[in-house]
């Protein structure tokens, strides 16, 4: 068999579309940690701790305002078609949404402009973040839309141009960096609508996606919303729980100790961008099945896919964990020697980012489900971290996310009664269990 028919026939796996998918999220995640290892050797860690709570305002508002119609558009997307009509009903509800949020951030300016209140940097600065947010919702919308139309190809060559351009763009500014300084809040911000925006013109044009006003139907919006705001509830209490560190350090301390906490707090992307994008990539055939009451073909297609993904993530855990302080110096500097151990922490976090434990649940259209479990999550990492700080500071904060996540995963897995093939099918697969270890003897010995 040729070269050209092997690739034509694996191009076509699962597998492969899923790389595609952790491929391009991975990228843009990468171009964060890049925007930041340009503002830590140029900026001060106050000033940096500044830039870092500003990304944190930015991700935490959009889940706030998605009000899970993504996750709405993606199920029926995949149990009805549709796919002009879902898209168009979709992008007029997050531009409305948009709308909304401009004029509240120019309220706010107004009210600092007259100086009643004190916006310090948001003021003038906010009016960029509505286009940040419908920038990302409508980019996740098209990379769901793709996936469902199996043109994940397409999706990843247009992404990566797109990126390319943003990566120059992101050059030129390092390379004036210093007479641009001043201004840096307002470059990252920039940078942060760039990746997202670009590639959504021609993501648009090329699957000739229509948007009109004809078919915006309110039943739309009902059962979209209907399905997803269980989901959105989840999604943004999954934020809080994500964020739920940072809430408490920037409460409790200064700026300089949240720049080093964030740093610490990093996530290497390609934990969460392989779990998502294998995810969303079996997702339509896990609500085929579940609805077909074909449950042990879904639990089967699962726990394959979290062993695939694992034996990915897991020699990447042991690599990272062996070169941490290395990587820390490398992308940020000397100065952030404390966020070390805060970082090899976080990666045990990437021992279950290897898929969505509540997929199947999901799948099944029992949203509530993942809206309870979410609330629990938060409410367990809250008192954690909180307790733990009392008695470790930041590094109990770290500890209370660990073991909130570990139990939040088992109940999940309970509940979709797949705990016992977990154990036995998962945790001791030769293979998988010497990966754990591997990493667990890294951790306390290195």
């Amino acid at each position: 068999m040729s070269i050209a028919a092997l690739y034509k026939k694996y191009s076509k796996t699962t597998v492969y579309q899923s790389f595609l998918l952790a491929l391009t999220q991975s990228i843009v995640a990468l171009f964060f940690i890049g925007i930041d290892f340009f503002f830590s050797k140029g900026l001060s860690i106050e000033d940096f701790g500044i830039w870092k709570r500003l990304i944190f305002v930015v991700n935490l508002a959009i889940p706030i305002l998605s009000f899970g119609i993504a996750e709405g558009y993606k199920y029926y997307l995949a149990k009805e078609g549709k796919r002009n009509q879902m898209f168009a009903n979709t992008f007029s509800f997050y531009l409305l949404i948009a709308g909304i949020y401009f004029a509240v951030v120019l309220a706010a300016n107004l009210i600092g402009y007259f100086g009643w209140v004190d916006l310090k940097e948001y003021y003038l600065l906010s009016f960029l973040l509505p286009v940040a947010y419908f920038a990302f919702v409508i980019n996740k919308t098209l990379r769901y839309a793709y996936i469902n139309d199996s043109k994940v190809e397409t999706h990843t060559k247009i992404t990566l141009i797109a990126f390319a351009i943003t990566s120059a763009i992101l050059l030129l500014f390092y390379f004036n960096f210093k007479s641009l300084i001043s201004y840096y809040l307002y470059i990252g911000i920039i940078l942060y609508i760039l990746i997202y925006l670009l590639p959504i013109f021609s993501l648009i044009k090329k699957e000739k996606f229509i948007l009109t006003n004809r078919w915006i139907n309110k039943d739309f919006f009902v059962k979209v919303l209907k399905q997803g705001l269980p989901l959105y509830l989840a999604t943004f209490i999954g934020a809080l729980t994500l964020n739920t560190g940072m809430l408490i350090v920037n409460t409790f301390e200064d700026t300089q100790t949240f720049a080093i906490f964030s740093v610490g707090a990093l996530e290497i992307p390609v934990f969460a961008m392989l779990s998502t994008a294998f995810s969303q990539k079996i997702y339509p055939d896990l609500v085929k099945w579940m609805s077909g009451g074909e449950k042990e073909k879904a639990k089967k297609l699962w726990m394959k896919t979290t062993i695939q993904i694992s034996y990915i993530t897991y020699p990447l855990i042991i690599l990272l964990m062996f070169f941490a302080k290395d990587i820390i110096y490398l992308i940020y500097s000397p100065k952030y020697e404390e966020s070390v151990f805060l970082f090899k922490t976080y990666l045990l976090i990437g021992i279950f980012r290897n898929n969505y434990y509540g997929a199947l649940i999901t799948a099944a259209g029992q949203t509530k489900y993942i809206t309870y479990y979410a609330l629990m999550m938060l409410g367990l990492n809250a008192v954690l971290s909180l307790g733990l700080y009392y008695f470790w500071e930041i590094s109990g904060v770290v500890f209370g996310t660990l073991f909130a996540t570990i139990t939040m995963q088992l109940l999940q897995l309970n509940h979709e009664k797949l705990l016992k093939a977990y154990l036995y099918n998962f945790l001791l697969n030769f293979k998988i269990f010497v990966l754990i270890v591997l990493i667990l003897l890294i951790y306390f010995t290195k």
